[in-house]
C-alpha cells in the first residue's frame, strides 16, 4: 500500500514539474520543435509571409519567408506557432519573433511572448516577456524588446526576465505617447527609437546613450528609424516615404517617395499601422529593404511587397511580391 502511495506521489510530482515548466515559459505549449530534418534557409532576407490565411484583421501566420536580395532563394517554411516580424540572428543562432499558439485573429498589433526557434529545430519562449516589435541584439548585452504598452526593454532571453528598462512611457498605450520602433547602434553604445505623439510633437526621433541613459532628440516628423551599418546616418519613414539623415537630424533626405493616401485604415499618419514600413540598412550600407503597397488603392496585405533601393542612386527594385516586415539576415 505504502509503495502505491510513493508511485503515485512521483506521479504527481513529474506531471506537476512539467506543468510548471510549460506555464513558467521554458517549454512552450505544444510541439517542442520541428522534424530532425529541419533548418532555416541561408538567404539574405527574412520576412513575413503572406498567404490566404491573413488579412487586415489577422496578419500573422505560420509562414516565415526567406529570400535574397537579388530575389533568387525565395522560399518559406511553415512553423508550430504563429509569428509575427521575424528576425533571424547570426550571433543567436536562430529566429526571433512573437506570436501564440492560439487562433485569435488579433495576434498582430498587439504582439505576443518571444519565440526563439534554433537552426536545429529547437523552441525556446518567454511568456513573460510580451513584445510588439523586432527583437534585436546589443552587443551580447540583451536584447531590445518593444514590451507591451510601448516601452522599450534591454532583455535577457535565456532567464527571460528583464535586464533594464530603457524607455518608460507614462501613459502606455494611449497616443500621447507610444514607442513605435527601436534599433541598436553597431557600437551597442546607443539606440535610436521613435515616439507618436498627438499635436506638434508627433513622430519624434531620438537617440539613447547606453552609458549615460541620457536621450538626445534629433527630429520630428519621422518614426521607425534604423542606424546604418557605421552608425552615422538613419533611415526613417516620414509623411510622404522613406528618408535617410545624418544622426544629428541634419541632411535629410527622401529617397523613396510614397503616396500614403490609399492605404487602408490609414485616415492620419500613423506608426502603429500595419502598412508602414520599416527601412533597414544592408551590411555594406548601400541599400535598404521594406515593404511597401504597390497599388494606388490598397486594401488588402497581398497588395504590399518587399523592396530595397540604392541609398547612393535612388534606384528602386522589387524583390518579390506579397511580403512584410523584411529585415535583413547579416
Amino acid at each position: 500500500m505504502r509503495k502505491d502511495i510513493e508511485i503515485t506521489l512521483r506521479i504527481l510530482a513529474v506531471v506537476f514539474f512539467f506543468a510548471c515548466l510549460s506555464s513558467c515559459g521554458r517549454i512552450p505549449p505544444g510541439p517542442g520543435r520541428e522534424p530532425i530534418s529541419f533548418t532555416i534557409p541561408k538567404t539574405d532576407i527574412v520576412y513575413q509571409a503572406l498567404n490566404n490565411q491573413v488579412s487586415i484583421q489577422k496578419e500573422s501566420n505560420n509562414l516565415i519567408g526567406f529570400v535574397n536580395a537579388d530575389s533568387t532563394g525565395n522560399t518559406s517554411i511553415k512553423l508550430a506557432y504563429r509569428a509575427y516580424k521575424p528576425t533571424f540572428l547570426l550571433e543567436a543562432g536562430g529566429l526571433f519573433f512573437h506570436g501564440n499558439t492560439t487562433e485569435s485573429p488579433n495576434l498582430l498589433g498587439g504582439g505576443g511572448p518571444t519565440y526563439f526557434l534554433s537552426n536545429s529545430g529547437i523552441y525556446t519562449y518567454c511568456d513573460s516577456l510580451y513584445d510588439e516589435g523586432f527583437i534585436f541584439s546589443v552587443s551580447g548585452t540583451g536584447y531590445l524588446l518593444e514590451s507591451d504598452g510601448g516601452n522599450i526593454e534591454l532583455a535577457d532571453m535565456k532567464t527571460c526576465k528583464v535586464i533594464k528598462r530603457l524607455v518608460k512611457i507614462l501613459n502606455p498605450g494611449a497616443l500621447s505617447g507610444l514607442v513605435d520602433s527601436a534599433y541598436p547602434s553597431s557600437s551597442g553604445k546607443s539606440m535610436v527609437f521613435s515616439e507618436s505623439y498627438l499635436g506638434p510633437k508627433r513622430d519624434l526621433i531620438s537617440i539613447m546613450d547606453f552609458e549615460t541613459m541620457t536621450v538626445k532628440e534629433i527630429l520630428q516628423g519621422g518614426y521607425n528609424a534604423s542606424f546604418s551599418p557605421d552608425d552615422q546616418k538613419i533611415a526613417y519613414v516620414g509623411d510622404d516615404g522613406i528618408y535617410i539623415a545624418n544622426v544629428n537630424g541634419t541632411g535629410k533626405k527622401l529617397i523613396v517617395r510614397i503616396d500614403f493616401s490609399g492605404y487602408s485604415d490609414y485616415p492620419d499618419i500613423y506608426a502603429n499601422s500595419i502598412e508602414v514600413p520599416y527601412p533597414f540598412w544592408s551590411s555594406d550600407g548601400t541599400s535598404l529593404i521594406y515593404h511597401k503597397c504597390g497599388n494606388e488603392d490598397c486594401q488588402d496585405l497581398s497588395d504590399f511587397s518587399i523592396y530595397k533601393v540604392n541609398v547612393n542612386s535612388g534606384v528602386e527594385q522589387k524583390i518579390i511580391d506579397s511580403g512584410l516586415y523584411p529585415v535583413w539576415t547579416k
